[in-house]
């Protein structure tokens, strides 16, 4: 029987919008990356939809929640640097 901690757990921003989107993920991602490098989880995106998964997989959903209602504007790599040692 799989840990259910493996389950992957996704994400579905509400409500989307393309904008709040792209200042979430960082040019080329790069929010993302750090997201997943920092809790050691596999973090991707199809279209809207975040798929997360590891050990950590819960942590790295709470900090996409409370950037995307932060991502009225870009948020930078050093605003998700600083939420992660939080």
């Amino acid at each position: 029987m799989k840990n259910p901690a493996q389950h992957p757990l996704y994400f579905v921003p509400e409500p989307f919008d393309n904008t709040r989107l792209a200042h979430l993920c960082g040019p080329l991602d790069e929010n993302l990356r750090q997201i997943s490098a920092a809790l050691d989880v596999t973090l991707f995106r199809r279209g809207e939809k975040f798929i997360v998964s590891g050990s950590k997989a819960q942590r790295a959903v709470d900090i996409l929640e409370q950037f995307y209602q932060l991502a009225t504007k870009p948020v930078t790599v050093d605003e998700v640097q600083l939420a992660l040692v939080e």
